[in-house]
């Protein structure tokens, strides 16, 4: 008779990546999409799970599971959580101990699932509701640990704070914003009309004593630099008012890309490096912005896919841009060295999403084998000047 072969125990905790970086990854920034992946990706694997899911409300007093990483998402994918059910009244008082009674029930699962132990974490999602960031295992597989459960609710507040993190970022820079207009006001106009005020002071001081009655060229002198004061003053808040009205300035594609690299450092668990043209601000302003914008969508997407599947320990960017006879072609390369692309997949939407990228500007991806690993190559030819 076989054995049947051992569960997958959990990575060491030092293999995990630490929290403070997955954290640090969402305050950075970036599609919402992508780092809801990366979180869900993470309790997959730190708690050696089958599948991961993320249930959030899709109306009054309902729910659906809207993102399943593992082998359940085609059978759980989409589907709804009334809220009649279990996990619909867990959710409904928004109680982690109501929930922890739910820890050995698979969601929508029946006796015979093979997915027979779940954990689930509150997730408070702001305006967005409550919802739940869920691990499941195997009938067979170790029971969850006290830890287990904290490592869950950890990522469960992660994602709660991605959901948020878009008003968060424009708050903080509405304050940003007020800080700087507080600043110029008080340091510029402020200080322009306490002068003025002063200067008006020792005039009527003058003015009110016995027997020291100030010249008429000492007051033409001294209400001539209260009005240029005055005007001074104006002017600096005319200023001021038109920096408001002014469109913040956008990043520059390079700020982007090294943005990107940055924001894939958690996921990945090292620093991927980056090669751009040896005059970055010349590509910056030739790139049209919609293939910028495809630029970094694409280097988004490969670093990502290398974070997912590679399993690997390198990954290399390069920019490129030059010329091919009278065109000007830029090319983007992303390679690593891990376990190269799994024949057995028969759907690779992420090649498919940057081949529809090159298409629309006469460009082509192509996916090549290294030894080891795989790169993307990625290139467009700019229209003609």
């Amino acid at each position: 008779m076989s054995t049947p072969p051992s569960p997958i125990a959990p990575p060491a905790r030092e293999d995990r990546p630490r929290i403070q970086d997955l954290a640090g990854a969402v305050l950075a920034g970036g599609e919402t999409e992508d780092l809801l992946d990366l979180m869900l990706h993470s309790a997959r694997t730190d708690l050696a799970a089958r599948s991961a899911v993320l249930t959030m409300p899709s109306g009054p007093e309902a729910w659906s599971l809207e993102m399943v990483e593992g082998p359940d998402a085609a059978e759980l994918l989409g589907a709804e959580v009334p809220a009649d059910s279990p996990l619909g009244a867990g959710l409904l008082a928004a109680d982690a101990d109501a929930l922890e009674a739910l820890g050995t029930l698979a969601l929508g699962a029946d006796e015979d699932d093979r997915a027979a132990r779940a954990l689930h974490g509150v997730i408070d999602g702001a305006e967005h509701g409550t919802g739940l960031l869920s691990v499941l295992r195997d009938r067979d597989a170790p029971a969850f640990t006290t830890a287990d459960r904290e490592r869950l609710d950890a990522l469960a507040g992660l994602v709660g704070l991605t959901l948020r993190a878009p008003s968060l970022r424009a708050n903080a820079e509405i304050d940003d914003e007020r800080g700087r207009i507080a600043r110029d006001l008080h340091d510029l106009a402020i200080q322009e009309l306490f002068a003025v005020g002063m200067e008006l002071e020792l005039l009527v001081d003058s003015l009110e004593k016995p027997g020291m009655t100030p010249s008429n060229a000492r007051i033409r002198s001294a209400v001539a630099t209260s009005v240029q004061g005055v005007e001074n003053a104006v002017t600096q808040i005319r200023q001021i008012v038109q920096s408001l009205r002014r469109e913040r300035s956008e990043a520059t594609l390079t700020e982007q890309l090294r943005h990107e690299v940055g924001l894939a450092t958690a996921g990945l668990g090292f620093v991927p490096s980056m090669r751009l043209p040896p005059n970055p601000a010349q590509m910056d302003a030739e790139l049209p912005p919609e293939i910028a914008e495809d630029v970094v969508a694409v280097v988004r997407e490969c670093l990502a896919n290398a974070a997912r599947h590679a399993q690997a320990t390198a990954v290399a960017v390069s920019i490129s841009l030059f010329s091919e006879g009278v065109d000007r072609v830029v090319q983007v390369n992303v390679s690593d060295n891990g376990r190269g692309i799994d024949p057995t997949v028969r759907r690779r939407s992420g090649l498919a999403n940057m081949s529809s990228r090159a298409r629309r500007h006469s460009g082509w991806v192509d996916a090549l084998n290294l030894e080891p690993g795989t790169m993307i190559s990625w290139r467009v030819t700019l229209p003609a000047s």
